[in-house]
């Protein structure tokens, strides 16, 4: 069993209601989730639009540029912007894989400046805690500082933590040769794959497992396994 708090009961009971409104509209709308991030949330052509053939009734977007922190979207404007055009459900915040342990503060403050915004306009944050990268263990960027950093912000700011780094490192513990990432910590398909169905869970409200969609490369044996990782994650039984 993965050692992860659940998310508070104030923001469960939010996303329930509103996926509830969202699926007993006369004229269903599809919740529109929106990733901001940077090139571990891109690659292997983005968390969104695996989530999106996880879940094909969600509409999904990414603003995700390469080494970005969340401070640097703030400073550019363009998340901002596209976040105050309003319509999206729920804004999913990826930082830099190191900056919420060498710079927590950072972290923080753009977390809470983000979230202030979501706020503002009608939607629900969520944050994506990443994984662990081999090439900076050595300065302290581990799963647990990482899951430390990410649970402490949503905590204080009581905002629900999708646990990907905890699944990542769940995932390695039962299958060491399995490869999630490079050495400088970006995903594979199957690590982008296993973030995806993290979201998934988190959003809706569902486990993954089940799910019917893999990506032709995934066997179906890893596309199991992953899925589990995922509801476990989330305390699903």
């Amino acid at each position: 069993m993965l050692n992860k708090p659940p998310p508070t009961i104030q923001r469960i009971i939010i996303i329930f209601l509103t996926l509830l409104f969202l699926s007993s509209c006369a004229a269903p709308k599809s919740p529109r989730i929106l990733f901001i991030g940077n090139s571990y949330t891109y690659f292997n052509g983005g968390i969104d639009k695996q989530l999106q053939a996880l879940a094909p009734y969600a509409a999904t977007k990414s603003i995700a540029f390469g080494g970005y922190t969340l401070r640097d979207h703030l400073n550019s404007g363009a998340a901002s912007q596209t976040i105050r055009q309003g319509g999206w459900d729920f804004v999913v915040l990826q930082d830099q894989s190191q900056t919420p342990v060498t710079d927590p503060v950072k972290f923080f403050e753009a977390v809470r400046d983000f979230d202030v915004q979501v706020h503002a306009s009608g939607g629900i944050t969520i944050l994506l805690m990443t994984w662990e990268r081999p090439d900076s263990v050595a300065y302290g960027v581990t799963t647990a500082a990482l899951a430390a950093a990410y649970q402490k912000a949503g905590s204080e700011l009581d905002i629900p933590v999708a646990p990907a780094g905890l699944a990542f490192a769940e995932s390695l513990r039962q299958k060491p040769d399995l490869i999630l990432y490079s050495q400088d910590g970006h995903p594979t398909l199957a690590g982008t794959y296993l973030a995806a169905c993290v979201v998934y869970g988190m959003i809706f409200g569902r486990t993954p497992l089940g799910n019917p969609y893999s990506d032709r490369s995934i066997s179906s044996e890893l596309r199991d396994f992953l899925q589990g990782i995922a509801a476990q994650s989330l305390g699903y039984r």
